[in-house]
């Protein structure tokens, strides 16, 4: 009976986290939404920290976005952490890398470019949890075929002592960039 106590209170555990990761992919950027600066308009030192933390957050998404162009999965699945929500799904860490393979089988060339418009908000009654959006340019490749455009990516990052992880991660390709080709 205990073990069964332990599994549904780990199973209650998970799914609270995956709703809170889910409420936290769609909360906007309206004035309800709490910001942080990116650059300190004062000397004050509360301030200079919330630069500092929104360098390094912007400066994690970019390392993320910049690792989807090795040949390693690892490279990419490692900013995860071991449960995420993954494009909408609850996944292991190992699942989402699975997930990533399929996409380095489906486009093997990968190119992306520099985060654009990052934007930094802190969760509300999350203590060190923050959402990161951005834009950044894409040309993926396969044999005749190409794709290219922008993509705003949206990365729920929590920030620990051991470091920062991506919690939650969705992209959405801009339609109105988007090319595709074949030869």
């Amino acid at each position: 009976m205990a073990r069964h106590q332990v599994s549904v209170f780990f199973i209650f555990i998970l799914w609270r986290r995956v709703l809170i990761v889910c409420l936290l992919l769609l909360l906007g950027t309206g004035p309800h939404s709490y910001g942080l600066e990116q650059k300190a308009r004062t000397s004050h030192p509360a301030s200079e920290e919330k630069s500092a933390l929104a360098g390094e957050l912007v400066s994690f998404v970019e390392k993320y976005i910049e690792a989807g162009q090795t040949a390693n999965t690892g490279d990419r699945a490692k900013f995860l952490a071991p449960k995420v929500l993954y494009y909408g799904r609850a996944l292991t860490q190992r699942q989402a890398e699975k997930e990533i393979i399929s996409l380095y089988r489906r486009w093997p060339t990968r190119k992306y470019g520099q985060l654009e418009q990052p934007e930094i908000f802190a969760i509300p009654k999350r203590r060190d949890v923050y959402k990161v959006t951005g834009l950044y340019d894409y040309e993926l490749v396969n044999l005749g075929e190409r794709l290219s455009g922008k993509s705003r990516i949206t990365c729920v990052l929590e920030h620990s002592r051991h470091g920062i992880l991506i919690i939650g991660l969705d992209e959405k390709l801009v339609t109105d960039t988007t090319q595709y080709s074949r030869d």
